[in-house]
C-alpha cells in the first residue's frame, strides 16, 4: 500500500509594531481561518518603534526561536514584520536600507504600508494611486463605511476584519496594481496583501 505524505502546514510568525490596528486585523483573520499555526506578537517594545528598530529586534527574536526549534526553515516557516513606513523613510533612508537589507539577510518578510496601515483598508473600497495626507486617511474611511451601509468607522476600532471581508477580493486587485518589490519607499502603497495572500494560500 502507497503511504500518503501528510502536507504540514508551517508555523507563520507575525509581528506587528503598529498601535492596534494590525493586530487585531490580523488575529480576526487568523481566528477567521482557524490557522492555528499563526502567531501574532505585538509588545510594548515594538510599539512606534523605528522601523529599523524594529526589524533588528525581529532579527533577534527570529535567531531565539529558530536555537529553540520553534522556527524551521526548511519546513516552509515564514518570519514577518508588519509596520508603517511613516515619515520613517524621508528622515533616515540609510538607516531604512540597511534595515531592509538586514531583513533580507535574516529571511524576514516584510508587510509596510505606505503611509500608514489604514491604507491597507482603503484599498477594500478604492485604487488610490497617488498620495494623500495622512489625516485624510480616517475621513475617506468614514466615508466608504457610510457609503457601504457599514459601521461608523472608528480607529483601531474592533472587528473591522469582518466588516472588510466581503471587499477582500478588491482590496487584493487595488494593492497588488500598486505594489512593486522592495516599493517600500513608494507613497502610497502596501505589502499587507502579500501576507494575506499568503494566510488564505496555506488556512483559506
Amino acid at each position: 500500500m502507497e503511504l500518503r505524505k501528510i502536507a504540514l502546514k508551517p508555523s507563520i510568525f507575525i509581528l506587528c509594531n503598529g498601535q492596534l490596528a494590525e493586530p487585531l486585523y490580523f488575529q480576526d483573520l487568523k481566528d477567521y481561518l482557524r490557522a492555528h499555526n499563526v502567531t501574532i506578537q505585538f509588545k510594548k517594545e515594538y510599539r512606534g518603534a523605528a522601523p529599523w528598530h524594529f526589524i533588528a529586534a525581529a532579527a533577534k527574536l527570529k535567531e531565539k526561536l529558530a536555537k529553540e526549534d520553534k522556527f524551521v526553515s526548511i519546513d516552509g516557516d515564514q518570519f514577518w514584520c508588519v509596520f508603517d513606513v511613516d515619515d520613517y523613510w524621508d528622515n533616515n533612508e540609510k538607516c531604512f536600507r540597511d534595515a531592509l537589507n538586514l531583513a533580507k539577510t535574516n529571511g524576514i518578510r516584510i508587510a509596510w504600508s505606505n503611509e500608514c496601515f489604514e491604507f491597507w483598508f482603503l484599498c477594500h473600497f478604492v485604487f488610490l494611486n497617488s498620495a494623500i495626507p495622512r489625516g485624510d486617511y480616517h475621513k475617506k474611511l468614514g466615508k466608504y463605511f457610510r457609503t457601504n451601509g457599514l459601521r461608523t468607522y472608528k480607529k483601531n476600532m474592533k472587528n473591522i476584519f469582518e466588516l472588510l471581508l466581503p471587499f477582500q477580493k478588491t482590496a487584493i486587485k487595488h494593492a497588488n496594481k500598486l505594489y512593486v518589490k522592495d516599493g517600500v519607499h513608494k507613497n502610497p502603497s502596501t505589502a499587507v496583501a502579500m501576507l494575506v495572500k499568503e494566510l488564505l494560500n496555506y488556512f483559506g
